[in-house]
């Protein structure tokens, strides 16, 4: 059961970077993403005992499914170091690609060799897969067919470890892969006690050890190539709820924006849709306030003057602030018709982005700062209605 969970975390994470690399344009980094986890999603399905008989009696050859873990841990290791080379290098895409062909070609290599010792080696009893390590491992000559594949999984392996806590940072993608490295360096060390075992060392370690060890690595891998998307996932829902009070407001003032729009999809390409279209309900409802004002002024530079956006300099007040004056001068149109809100309006360069944030940021903390406001105007307006329809106010007539 245990074997099928970490197998099932292994391809989810991988179907979810095949959804994604057919989604977006497909890269090298992906292309070997996809191969890291889904070989050790074979790894570890190939370690279950019924698929393992399965395989044997399909292709008739004892212990096949042994054999070719080794290649699809040589595959997990091509992919990893092609993935975290590419990632971590400097080098223009076309040297990139001939790099990765190149590893690619070693490991391909190193896994047709390591197949024809495991053939040459002759067909044993059927076994489960840690009884036939534990046979073959540390006895005689017949360990030699594992060092080739297990020297090339661990220097290539080594270097993922290397460059992957050099490259982990706080970021969302970093954090993804300091965990990553961590699953790497549990198979790194699952593998040299592999190696000692078949080098003749056997009363250090033994094999179900380094088995409990390495179904720990694909664990901590598989939650650490989900982290990602658990964590897009739930940060556009956050950003989803921040930004929809602006949007239906906005909705409301500007509903000819949204003609067209498909809100079907990827939950983070709807966040982008709907701030790219409270980007454009903004420029309108601003460019709308900006002529009013000067119809009714005529020397309404005081209000931040003519001109495209990118040419006026912004307010010199902190981002927060900056914000927090749009979200009022979009408040004040809510209760009302929106042109009650243009003599409000502070003016087009009080729009212009803030050097230190991003378009997307730049949206968010305007709906952040007009989400504060909403709760605010609904209690009052409660309040002002209850007022309102309270028997105190009602006239009272005497009896007769």
């Amino acid at each position: 059961m245990i074997v099928w969970v970490i197998a099932g975390l292994l391809g989810l994470a991988t179907g979810l970077r095949i959804g994604w690399a057919l989604v977006n344009k497909q890269s090298l980094v992906s292309a070997a993403m996809i191969l890291a986890l889904g070989s050790l999603g074979v790894v570890a399905a190939l370690n279950w005992q019924p698929l393992t008989l399965l395989i044997d009696t399909l292709l008739k050859w004892p212990n096949i499914s042994i054999g070719l873990s080794q290649v699809a841990l040589i595959g997990c290791a091509a992919g990893s170091c092609v993935m975290i080379t590419t990632v971590s290098s400097v080098r223009t895409p076309a040297t990139a690609k001939k790099i990765a062909i190149a590893q690619y070609s070693v490991a391909a290599l190193i896994a047709g060799v390591s197949l024809a010792l495991f053939f040459a080696g002759g067909p044993q009893p059927e076994m489960s897969p840690e009884e036939y390590l534990r046979r073959n491992l540390g006895s005689g000559g017949t360990s030699l067919p594992w060092l080739l594949p297990m020297l090339y999984v661990l220097l290539a392996l080594s270097l993922v470890v290397w460059a992957g806590l050099r490259h982990s940072n706080r970021t969302r993608r970093g954090r993804a892969l300091f965990v990553f490295t961590l699953g790497i360096v549990l198979i790194v060390l699952a593998l040299a006690f592999v190696m000692l075992r078949a080098v003749g060392t056997t009363g250090l370690v033994g094999i179900g050890a380094a088995a409990t060890l390495l179904g720990c690595a694909m664990l901590v891998i598989a939650a650490g190539s989900l982290l990602p998307s658990l964590e897009d996932w739930f940060g556009a829902r956050r950003e989803l709820r921040m930004i929809q009070p602006l949007l239906d407001e906005l909705g409301r003032r500007h509903p000819d924006v949204g003609i067209g729009v498909r809100p079907r999809g990827p939950l983070v390409f709807r966040v982008a849709e709907r701030m790219s279209l409270i980007s454009d309900a903004l420029f309108l409802e601003a460019t709308a306030a900006d002529g009013a004002l000067r119809r009714v002024d005529a020397a309404a530079t005081i209000h931040g003057g003519s001109g495209d956006l990118a040419d006026l300099d912004p307010p010199e007040v902190s981002p927060v602030e900056q914000a927090e004056v749009i979200a009022r001068w979009l408040h004040a149109g809510s209760d009302a018709t929106p042109r009650s809100a243009h003599r409000t309006f502070p003016g087009l360069a009080w729009l212009r982005q803030p050097a230190t944030y991003s378009d997307r940021e730049w949206i968010l903390e305007i709906a952040r700062q007009f989400r504060r406001l909403t709760p605010e105007s609904a209690t009052a307006r409660r309040s002002a209605r209850a007022e309102t329809d309270s028997p105190a106010d009602q006239p009272t007539s005497e009896p007769g």
